[in-house]
């Protein structure tokens, strides 16, 4: 299926189920396909979920002018409001939690459930009073080596072999070229959401991975020191993809966080 942004572009999504509504973000590169392990087992569980690929990703529109992370937050905010869906949760991974994160910020106005963050910390750039950022980058030298990051081994062993049937026909019909997307990139590099966290007024779940390749799961606790509203998660044997390398244990610290909700 698809839905209409404002610009006249095409997201492809699906829906399943009935409940409470979970909206499922992927991150840079990535495929709704990336959910697959979460879907059965929070519709089974009396939710309705939802996954959509972000423009200039999967099957959605292409858009060779994508180059702000706050147009995927307008995108998130026309997915909502076209389709009706009220007061989701938003779950977002990597690019797509600070898609989140921005939303919170940009679209006040829009009432939200929770929002729940997969490994993404709100800031990527290091400075001397900020070291939770994506591993060593700086203004100085971000572009140079965002370009080089893409061969950095993202989990600690893989994912879950289920996951791979699912999404490795979806990467071979919908390639994803790194290189012609690295604006969007840097983009995303720059951008600080500290602020949006810590003024969020909806309850806020910092998922972190203890063995990530890209961030230090410290910095979900520094955040949650600063606002109640934030609570952290650590999960152990995973690297970046944490729905994808442990999603057991994910879904059941989803589940549990979800039901404090009601």
């Amino acid at each position: 299926m698809h839905i209409q942004t404002r610009d006249q572009k095409e997201l492809n999504y699906y829906h399943y189920g009935k409940g409470q509504p979970l909206i499922f973000i992927h991150g840079f590169g990535g495929y709704q396909q990336i959910w697959y392990l979460q879907v059965d087992f929070f519709v089974n569980r009396g939710y309705e979920v939802w996954t959509y690929d972000q423009r200039d990703h999967g099957a959605s529109s292409k858009d060779k002018e994508l180059a702000s992370v706050d147009t995927l937050i307008d995108d998130l905010a026309d997915f909502i409001q076209g389709l009706k869906i009220k007061a989701p949760v938003l779950i977002g991974h990597s690019m797509g939690a600070s898609v989140c994160y921005g939303f919170l910020q940009r679209y006040p106005e829009i009432p939200v459930k929770a929002v729940i963050g997969v490994d993404q910390s709100p800031k990527m750039l290091n400075t001397p009073s900020w070291h939770f950022g994506y591993m060593d980058i700086t203004r100085a030298n971000y572009r140079a080596a965002l370009a080089s990051h893409g061969n950095v081994r993202e989990t600690l062993n893989g994912v879950d072999k289920r996951l791979l049937w699912k999404l490795n026909p979806v990467k071979e019909q919908f390639p994803f070229v790194r290189t012609e997307h690295l604006s969007l990139l840097y983009d995303h590099a720059k951008r600080d959401w500290r602020k949006s966290l810590l003024n969020a007024k909806v309850p806020v779940l910092l998922v972190t991975a203890n063995q990530s390749p890209y961030f230090n799961p410290r910095f979900a606790e520094v955040l949650a020191n600063e606002n109640p509203m934030i609570q952290t998660q650590r999960i152990d044997q995973t690297g970046h993809v944490v729905m994808g390398e442990q999603p057991t244990t994910f879904n059941q610290y989803l589940q549990a966080y979800l039901k404090s909700l009601s």
